[in-house]
């Protein structure tokens, strides 16, 4: 494997653990009792999805390069 595809890789590996952080955001919503958790699962779930885009450009910006 050359460096790039281990730095694309790299971005597969971050992008899968945060998807699972914004999985535990979506259950931190659901199972909120208070405004303020319900938010922080709700903000935890956007980024993970605004980071997982975000690292699919990335990634297949570097294979076209």
């Amino acid at each position: 494997m050359n460096a790039n595809a281990m730095n694309v890789m790299g971005y597969w590996v971050i992008a899968a653990l945060v998807t699972v952080l914004g999985l535990l955001g979506v259950v931190l919503a659901a199972g909120a009792r208070d405004a303020g958790m319900q938010a922080f699962g709700l903000a935890l779930a956007a980024f993970a999805v605004f980071y997982d885009f975000w690292a699919i450009n990335r990634s297949h910006d570097e294979d076209v390069a």
